[in-house]
């Protein structure tokens, strides 16, 4: 099993009402962690939506935590920050610690897309086939997925309507 510390924070999907509660995320983290091998060593969380990640007391005291830890859990990126400013000096101050960042439900945003490379946990990773041709960009070409997997963006509890 490997050690991972859980880290949650209430937060709003998008612009809609809906917030995404910490019994909630605690439910997920847990699920997800027992079937990935993972044995949580300590939860962490906040309760103020401050935008500067590191002066969070959560996120101070987990990283001032003295055991070895081999991952971060949080239920979705935006637990953590809605913005990729505020979000890169923690995900340094974990690459500096060897530590990797799983999230339970990947999104579709820029940012959740931006860290998708850190999590060993995704069911798709994509594949580069070969660089793109007639760019001047230096794009590349990616491998099309055998299946596309949507099941793990939805929430368990989701019933569908008739």
């Amino acid at each position: 099993m490997t050690n991972a510390l859980a880290y949650i924070r209430e937060f709003r999907f998008g612009i809609s009402d809906e917030i995404s509660a910490c019994d909630q995320q605690k439910e997920s983290i847990r699920r997800f962690a027992e079937e990935n091998g993972m044995e949580i060593a300590a939860w962490f969380g906040d309760k103020a939506d401050v935008q500067d990640v590191l002066s969070r007391p959560g996120i101070r005291a987990m990283l001032a935590c003295d055991g070895a830890f081999e991952s971060v859990i949080c239920e979705r990126i935006w637990a953590i920050s809605h913005s990729r400013e505020f979000l890169t000096p923690f995900l340094r101050e974990l690459d500096r610690r060897g530590a990797r960042l799983e999230t339970v439900a990947p999104l579709w945003d820029c940012v959740s897309q931006q860290c998708r490379r850190r999590a060993k946990s995704l069911s798709i990773l994509p594949q580069i086939i070969s660089p793109a041709p007639n760019t001047k960009t230096g794009g590349y070409h990616v491998a099309r997925p055998a299946h596309l997997h949507f099941a793990h963006l939805v929430r368990r509890e989701f019933i569908p309507m008739r």
